[in-house]
């Protein structure tokens, strides 16, 4: 949703390094939730780490094993197919991590969703999350856009707070997906949390997509971002 034009490898190289430069300490254990086609986890497999991946749909399983095949990382990468309301995990990871996909659902969902992760939080581990803003996508309502044979537009239900993304391809209307994501502010998203176990430490605003211009800014105020990282910590106890 994010990008016109982009190299994938690169984007997930970065996405990597964001991961690694927001940890704490050095991880050896990572979570993705779900990690779609396993770009990300692949990545990160192929760097060392021991990763775990959770991913709902058979399909994208089938092609996170195979480019785990391709890179012969399989020893470093297990993919779990499974709704990650569900899945029962007995490690602990240093980061978890999930990519433009929070919001899901209502909020009681999110909240269950962030006692389960802190949960699978190790000591000292680190959270982080794609938040989508309200006020990035209460201003695009409606907004079209076009790439190759696939038609998007965006909307946003302002009761609701939620962006409404519906896409189908060219001369196929009748064929429409429509998905929703809640957006959250910070001072939303510290509501959110309370009584998860965690606590929001740090908001990084992401970039902004300028559709008069046609162009993305990769770094963006706050109050201009499409999305921001959300860096969550386990609440210590004393």
């Amino acid at each position: 949703m994010k990008y016109t034009n982009f190299n994938m490898e690169d984007l997930m190289e970065e996405l990597a390094d964001k991961m690694e430069s927001f940890s704490d300490f050095p991880p050896k254990k990572i979570l993705e939730l779900g990690g779609g086609n396993g770009q990300f986890s692949v990545t990160a497999a192929k760097r060392g780490y021991d990763v775990t991946m959770i991913e709902l749909t058979s399909v994208a399983v089938e092609l996170t094993n195979k480019l785990a095949e391709k890179y012969k990382i399989g020893s470093n990468l297990r993919v779990i197919q499974g709704d990650f309301y569900e899945v029962e995990l007995q490690d602990r990871f240093d980061v978890i991590c999930y990519w433009d996909g929070f919001g899901i659902g209502s909020d009681s969902d999110q909240q269950k969703l962030l006692e389960r992760i802190d949960d699978w939080l190790a000591p000292n581990g680190t959270v982080l999350m794609d938040i989508y803003t309200p006020w990035f996508w209460h201003k695009v309502a409606g907004q079209k856009k076009q790439f190759n044979k696939i038609h998007t537009k965006y909307d946003f239900d302002a009761d609701a707070c939620r962006m409404i993304d519906t896409w189908w391809i060219k001369d196929d209307k009748e064929a429409k997906i429509t998905q929703s994501l809640r957006c959250y502010s910070p001072a939303d998203l510290r509501l959110l949390l309370k009584g998860t176990g965690l606590d929001l430490v740090h908001c990084e605003p992401g970039g902004a997509m300028d559709y008069d211009k046609w162009q993305y800014k990769e770094q963006v105020p706050l109050n201009e971002a499409m999305t921001y990282l959300a860096k969550l910590k386990e609440i210590s106890d004393n």
